[in-house]
């Protein structure tokens, strides 16, 4: 708090968990309020991130050209991040591969060429996934850094844990821990309930990707 007379313009964002909503119903909606405050012209700076990328590249993201979609958001998360931040990027299908570690948001040119170069493989092993992102964070530990996950995915998991309670339970038990996951729908058939719930279970956000444009509110 300042003692000052300083003053400050202040800018609120209201973001529901769903854009959508039956016609005629009465709906009941979740939101979450994001408050940025800037001094003297100066926006406050946010806190670092250290950020795991989970990307789907199972069989079922070949469909419709979901990798490629998934791919497209990937990048353009990269492209918002602070040149600080911390990045990694998981992805999946029957096994889990690190495209990469412990990179810095700054090295992001050559990271959009690691990330063209993954293609669909087999099944889809979300949970073991979620457990080599966390694990990740849990390697590199960065003082004063906001933990998170962003998940990539149509939600179709067929190895390892299955269910949605199974799932939720996992990134609950992180979430825990201080580890916040935020998930993004991919394609016109991704499980809807496993994808928002693993995003209730993580503290964060489910978001069903339109357009491959991730929004700059949700890495800021």
């Amino acid at each position: 708090m300042t003692t000052d007379n300083e003053s400050a313009n202040m800018e609120v964002r209201c973001i529901p968990d769903n854009l959508y909503a039956i016609s005629g119903v009465l709906n009941t909606k979740k939101v979450r309020f994001e408050i940025e405050t800037k001094c003297k012209g100066e926006t406050v700076k946010r806190t670092p991130l250290n950020l795991v990328l989970i990307l789907d590249r199972s069989g079922s993201m070949e469909a419709d050209n979901k990798l490629t979609f998934a791919k497209q958001a990937v990048i353009s998360v990269l492209n918002l991040l602070h040149d600080d931040d911390i990045v990694h990027l998981v992805a999946y299908d029957t096994d889990v591969s690190i495209i990469f570690e412990n990179a810095r948001a700054s090295t992001r040119q050559f990271l959009h060429s690691t990330v063209d170069k993954v293609e669909t493989g087999g099944s889809t092993n979300m949970s073991g996934a979620i457990e080599v992102a966390a694990g990740l964070l849990e390697k590199y530990v960065y003082n004063g850094f906001s933990r998170r996950m962003f998940l990539f995915s149509d939600g179709q998991a067929n190895v390892g844990m299955k269910t949605r309670a199974e799932l939720t339970n996992l990134v609950a038990g992180y979430n825990n821990k201080g580890i916040i996951t935020d998930s993004f729908g991919i394609g016109a058939d991704f499980d809807t309930e496993i994808m928002k719930g693993i995003a209730d279970a993580g503290g964060s956000r489910f978001v069903f990707l339109e357009s491959a444009q991730v929004s700059e509110s949700l890495v800021t």
